[in-house]
């Protein structure tokens, strides 16, 4: 029999409060970005049971989907390969926050509500939402890592190549894992008004829950690493190759599907969504964030081990005399000791302020192009009228 206090301890370890004056005081942007992506998640489900059919089985199989994601990432040594900062509500021993997983639903169902309009085709409408799920993650990432709301393995083979201390590898999987998700998700048909069987609908759901993680690691696994582990291919170059087959998929598979109403909703969130991340590159101030709670492990510089069952290696543990990371310890009273798991970094002031802005100023005027392939559907059929 299980005590109250092996209980107390159990759920303390699967979930945490932290306070929410205390996170405002060392990290107001990330509770800001936070906040954004509960108000995300919460539009995201209003949409879903406003407009119907499979949209509401949607968005809670992409929740769910989410979670399982995360949970793989964690228990798989080769992949536990990043640490967010401490939110209100975390999970899983301090590693998971709650918005990550309301996150998917922000990232996935808008995707997927966008492609929905202008691709009729599967294998169309998995690259365009892989598309439109890197344009969404783009600013999020930028500037998430740059305020310090999480971190990543200093000298992981896998993470080396970066942009703006982002990992390629990070937009490469959202790329493939979404692609996985509709894949499985629309397996017998490309709809969302139209609802299948109940037994139909148990089976899609959980094949994309269940199956989409499996199938997006072994696509991951299938070209990335061959060309990157053997042949040195750099990530960047792997990227822009699997681009470019996603845009040529979504253009040579576009098929309009011509919808008589116009996501105003929608369109209003990723405005606010967008000029948060713009706002945060023209007043914020990184120098400021603090952020405590569990990073990677500090220890010796000269151990190291396999990384991902290849002959390529990687550093056990943070080095703090030797490491490239854009974080420093200028906010704490001395650096973390050995074998610290749990411990302060500080953010750093932006180089080059400007340089931020014109990129999300970029990354901004392309999302709304290549998403406006899809809105103006609407027009054409007003015009049509």
């Amino acid at each position: 029999m299980w005590t109250y206090g092996q209980l107390t301890d159990i759920l303390r370890q699967c979930i945490k409060f932290e306070s929410v004056s205390e996170l405002w005081k060392n990290q107001p942007t990330y509770l800001i970005v936070q906040i954004l992506f509960i108000v995300g998640g919460t539009v995201t489900l209003l949409h879903a049971f406003t407009y119907g059919g499979r949209r509401p089985l949607l968005w809670f199989t992409i929740i769910c989907h989410g979670l399982v994601v995360e949970c793989v990432c964690y228990a798989m040594d080769d992949i536990d390969n990043f640490w967010h900062s401490l939110s209100p509500i975390m999970f899983f021993g301090q590693r998971l926050p709650l918005y990550v997983i309301i996150l998917y639903s922000v990232f996935y169902y808008i995707a997927i509500e966008i492609a929905y309009r202008s691709n009729q085709t599967k294998i169309g409408l998995m690259a365009n939402v892989g598309l439109n799920v890197f344009l969404i993650d783009l600013p999020y990432d930028i500037m998430g890592i740059k305020f310090v709301h999480w971190t990543w393995h200093d000298t992981d083979p896998n993470l080396g190549d970066r942009m703006y201390w982002v990992p390629w590898t990070s937009y490469y999987f959202h790329m493939v894992f979404s692609a996985s998700f509709v894949f499985w998700f629309f397996f017998r048909s490309v709809h969302l008004n139209q609802k299948n069987t109940t037994k139909t609908e148990i089976i899609t759901s959980l094949s994309a829950i269940f199956l989409s993680t499996p199938c997006g690691i072994l696509c991951f696994s299938i070209l990335y690493h061959p060309l990157h582990d053997l042949y040195n291919v750099p990530t960047q170059v792997i990227m822009m190759f699997l681009i470019a087959v996603y845009i040529l998929f979504t253009i040579l598979k576009r098929k309009p599907r011509y919808i008589n109403s116009c996501p105003f909703i929608i369109i209003l969130y990723l405005v606010v969504y967008y000029t948060t991340f713009l706002f945060m590159a023209i007043l914020g101030k990184p120098e400021n964030e603090v952020s405590t709670g569990p990073h990677e492990i500090i220890g010796p510089c000269n151990v190291t081990v396999p990384s991902f069952g290849t002959e390529l290696e990687k550093r056990k543990y943070l080095c703090v005399e030797d490491y490239n990371e854009d974080f420093d310890f200028h906010c704490t009273k001395e650096v973390p000791v050995q074998y610290s798991k749990i411990y302060t970094i500080c953010g750093t002031m932006f180089k080059n302020r400007i340089e931020y802005i014109i990129l999300i100023t970029t990354i901004i005027i392309v999302a709304f192009t290549h998403f406006n392939e899809s809105f103006k559907v609407t027009k054409i059929m007003k015009k049509s009228k």
